[in-house]
């Protein structure tokens, strides 16, 4: 997994570097500088792994995504923090947990029902802040562990697996605007290691095929076209949760 530079950083994500905030907001506003936040964890041992925002904005919403080196695997995945902050307004800075599937070099995000989130208004992250943000995922790792095994030892019928992807796709589109995609073509895994009939299998399958899209589908009007890959981070982040919450039901 390749560790990001701050200069990388700043092409991809130029606002996490923001120095001040958008002068569309009272002088009440709460600063806290990104770019200030992730020092403190990369002195207590994270390293980036990405950042993405939306639009072009110097002040977007953002995204980091962090690792560490000694943390376990979670299954076939490396836990990961991921940090949004806004400086319009729009955002309030939290810290989440996420899991990247080494398999299919995906990111996803942790449901709050499994994982506490941090959110801070009125306060920068200190030394001492980091620190206990940071004992305190590793005591969750374990709840997330089981999660996730609890999805591999969970064997899925040819039938189930429709199901769950039948209800995937009203996840990602709305009812009025659901394409004619094949449930067969979209639960054809890409790789070889995403072979398998396990829930865990086939939710990263799905999961994939919705957010990086690429598969065939016919429009409305019966011209073929592709599902579109999503960017805006917070889009993904919804359909995450909601389909690891779909893939709870299953258990």
């Amino acid at each position: 997994m390749n560790k990001l530079t701050h200069s990388q950083i700043q092409e991809l994500a130029p606002s996490v570097f923001s120095s001040n905030y958008s002068n569309k907001l009272s002088d009440k506003y709460s600063f806290v500088p990104t770019h200030q936040v992730l020092e403190n964890f990369e002195r207590e041992g994270w390293s980036i792994t990405s950042a993405n925002q939306v639009g072009k904005g110097i002040h977007a919403s953002h995204q980091v995504r962090l690792m560490k080196d000694e943390l376990p695997k979670v299954g076939d995945s490396l836990f990961q923090l991921v940090i949004k902050n806004s400086h319009n307004g729009t955002k309030a800075l939290t810290v989440g947990a996420g899991l990247y599937r080494l398999v299919c070099s995906n990111g996803l995000t942790v449901p709050t029902s499994l994982s506490q989130q941090f959110n801070f208004r009125h306060k920068n992250l200190n030394l001492d802040e980091v620190r206990r943000i940071s004992e305190s995922f590793v005591q969750q790792l374990p709840i997330i562990s089981n999660s996730v095994r609890s999805f591999e030892n969970r064997e899925m019928s040819l039938l189930e697996s429709q199901d769950f992807m039948t209800q995937a796709a009203m996840i990602r589109w709305q009812s009025g605007s659901l394409p004619k995609i094949s449930v067969d073509t979209m639960l054809n895994p890409k790789r070889e290691g995403d072979v398998g009939t396990s829930l865990w299998k086939v939710f990263n399958v799905v999961q994939e095929k919705l957010v990086r899209g690429g598969d065939p589908y016919k429009t409305r009007g019966n011209r073929l076209s592709s599902v579109r890959e999503l960017k805006n981070f917070e889009r993904v982040n919804h359909i995450n949760t909601k389909l690891w919450e779909l893939a709870e039901s299953y258990i």
